[in-house]
């Protein structure tokens, strides 16, 4: 809990970076001093439908745990379907990755990993990580990781664009459920139309 309160404290922008330091030094003493240096971490910040994850606590503990530990995770990558469920992606197929940091970002938790089969840097939804382990390897990809610019890289990656908020009739494949449930939330109606699966929504409209 006080892992998610530092996070927070240094996510927010309304609070100065003189005032998210007294606060953070506040919840160190809370903690001991054997654990006051697990809080001493950084989220980085590029700025509601709630989670339904009640795991994420766990995920993101075991998260940095492995950051600091330098080794590669294993996890669960979950999606949406048609039914409202939250289900693995690939039939299950578990995910192996070198993680490297946590970007909060539109209120959402991301987890920015190196993935050796691609090469590259990938980010993941920590809400929808699941059954996260820790291997006895070792992280690859610090050269990759260190070269980029954090913020550069969250506001590219997630930035959105402001637009004209308008009533727009959505109709997209099953496979994409979990984009529009994800945006706009579970309570939204969506039904089968046709091959495709239908939902009404208010958007703004633009172009990205």
């Amino acid at each position: 809990e006080l892992k998610f309160l530092v996070d927070a404290v240094q996510s927010c922008r309304f609070i100065t970076q003189k005032k998210s330091r007294e606060l953070i030094k506040k919840l160190e003493r809370m903690s001991g001093k054997y654990d006051a240096g697990q809080l001493q971490r950084q989220v980085y910040v590029a700025g509601r439908v709630k989670t339904e994850n009640e795991s994420i606590y766990y995920s993101i503990d075991a998260l940095h745990h492995a950051m600091q530990e330098n080794k590669k995770i294993s996890f669960l990558y979950m999606e949406w379907n048609g039914k409202k469920e939250l289900v693995p992606r690939k039939n299950g197929v578990r995910y192996n990755i070198s993680p490297w940091t946590l970007i909060w970002k539109d209120e959402n938790y991301y987890l920015v990993a190196y993935d050796d089969v691609a090469g590259i840097l990938k980010h993941y939804r920590v809400d929808k990580i699941a059954d996260v382990e820790m291997l006895s390897e070792k992280r690859n990809g610090r050269e990759v990781f260190e070269s980029m610019d954090l913020a550069v890289y969250a506001n590219t990656t997630f930035g959105m664009y402001g637009g004209e908020l308008c009533d727009v009739v959505l109709r997209f494949p099953e496979k994409l459920v979990g984009v529009v449930i994800d945006r706009f939330g579970k309570e939204i109606s969506i039904r089968k139309d046709g091959e495709l699966w239908r939902a009404r929504v208010k958007v703004m409209v633009s172009p990205q």
